[in-house]
């Protein structure tokens, strides 16, 4: 595998200079008691793909428009920074000064290098870290970005096993919680999974600094196909992640797993219609502004679940057709579908909402 380390003296040079920017494309302003805001790639009624920018009503404040299908996005702390990925095996990423509305910083990987679809920021704003695929090793890295540099790509982290996918910053902020999906992929067969006897999947922590691999957990050997894609933490520092099973779909697999740093995987236990509901696919996985409640939806079975995090009992089920985004909305949350509906969920009951847009895989809270 090749692993390059971050170049810390481009680093400060880089964090030193003025940060380039395209000519002012407007300006997203709210009020500090307004509702609140999310970001999300979609297909727009024109049929191009772009990122917006929306509020929980459905209207969308602003868009910009992609070179190709989007997937997740990444937020800094700091609240300027709005950051959407390629879906996989794409290589290009924008960056939304979500702050002033002003800056677009378009970016790409190296031509041996793909993005996976998601990533995440330092505690303090200056790094992002994205997913990637090295295709030709086979193996998975962690891209590293100098946020005050035009987003400009100043090395890499090993990511410690295949097909990694969501990328967190662990609790601790000195960490990153990854993802490792275990199937190999290649953009020459650009969405096809390749030598699924051989799948890897695992949770990797890891020093976000060194790159050294704190901690690994993988599922037990008779999971081997148990792919471990999206993950959201609670409000005890448990990982939550959402599985899709690659095997025999006929069995009876666990599709939730929790996860807490020193401690083997731990899989919820799922009333058997519900968890047949999901069709073996957990599509994403959020928690609420408490994070005291999780959600996770099926894309593929058109199910939406809701769990107490604190006991991990199922709380309620949903349907929603092709519905997979997920982020937080004032009790409960704000869920979005490929056919175009907004579910907001919480405390009062549901409202659905149809727009025109057809919603990738993930929307977050701006």
């Amino acid at each position: 595998m090749r692993s390059m380390e971050i170049d810390r003296r481009a680093f400060l040079v880089a964090a030193a200079g003025a940060v380039a920017v395209l000519p002012s494309l407007g300006r997203i302003a709210r009020a500090a008691d307004a509702e609140p805001l999310y970001a999300s790639c979609c297909k727009t009624p024109d049929g191009q793909f772009a990122v917006v920018i929306l509020d929980a009503a459905g209207t969308v404040r602003r868009t910009e428009l992609l070179a190709g299908r989007g997937h997740s996005l990444a937020m800094d702390r700091q609240g300027r920074w709005c950051v959407a990925f390629a879906r996989r095996p794409g290589t290009f990423a924008l960056a939304v000064d979500r702050a002033s509305g002003t800056a677009v910083h378009a970016f790409e990987t190296p031509s041996d290098r793909h993005f996976e679809g998601h990533g995440a920021f330092s505690p303090d704003g200056r790094l992002l870290y994205a997913t990637e695929n090295a295709f030709d090793d086979g193996v998975a890295v962690v891209g590293v970005y100098d946020a005050t540099g035009g987003f400009r790509r100043i090395g890499e982290l090993p990511g410690h096993g295949i097909g990694s996918h969501e990328l967190l910053l662990a609790p601790d902020g000195r960490s990153l919680v990854v993802a490792n999906g275990g199937i190999a992929t290649h953009p020459d067969y650009p969405r096809a999974k390749l030598d699924l006897d051989a799948m890897e999947p695992s949770i990797a922590w890891i020093d976000r600094d060194t790159g050294d691999l704190v901690e690994r957990v993988d599922p037990p050997a008779a999971l081997k196909e148990l792919s471990l894609r999206h993950m959201a933490v609670d409000a005890a520092g448990q990982a939550w992640i959402g599985c899709q099973w690659q095997g025999d779909q006929a069995n009876p697999v666990p599709l939730l797993a929790v996860y807490r740093r020193g401690e083997p995987l731990a899989f919820v236990d799922l009333p058997d219609e519900a968890r047949i509901g999901l069709q073996q696919y957990v599509g994403s996985v959020a928690a609420d502004v408490t994070g005291r409640r999780i959600v996770i939806a099926s894309p593929v079975g058109g199910t939406v679940l809701t769990f107490d995090a604190a006991s991990r009992r199922l709380l309620a089920k949903e349907d929603l057709v092709d519905g997979c985004g997920a982020a937080p909305f004032e009790a409960g949350f704000l869920l979005t579908s490929g056919r175009g509906t907004l579910l907001r969920e919480g405390g009062h009951g549901s409202e659905r909402i149809e727009t025109p847009y057809s919603w990738d895989n993930h929307i977050r809270s701006i």
